[in-house]
């Protein structure tokens, strides 16, 4: 027994010294690399539902889960439009690299548009 508890003591050190280590685990907010825009259920960068690097492109939020956006970053290069369930007319926009943790307040979105 006492055998066994030194191997394994051992075996420990040499995965240190050997550069394996135990890293902690992922933060709840997920990243939104350059490039990307991200949309988020929750807030504080939470519970993402959406990504794209598309230009000129429209998709249902409905689509992703998402009734009502939490929070966003916009990475990309261009303007990010949200539209009513119409589709005609346009409720509210994120200039390119604006970022919110809290998009609550704005309400009937239900298409994503980047120009």
């Amino acid at each position: 027994m006492r055998k066994l508890r030194l191997r394994l003591i051992l075996a420990l050190l040499t995965m240190t010294a050997g550069g394996i280590v135990f890293a902690p685990t992922a933060s709840a907010a997920e990243p939104c690399g350059a490039g990307w825009l991200c949309l988020y259920k929750g807030r504080n960068f939470t519970d993402m539902a959406y990504m794209t690097q598309r230009h000129g492109y429209c998709r249902n939020l409905l689509d992703f889960g998402i009734t009502n956006v939490g929070s966003y970053r916009n990475n990309q290069s261009v303007y990010v439009d949200f539209f009513d369930p119409s589709g005609d007319d346009l409720v509210w926009s994120i200039r390119n690299g604006g970022s919110s943790s809290d998009a609550t307040s704005f309400t009937d979105e239900r298409f994503v548009c980047t120009r």
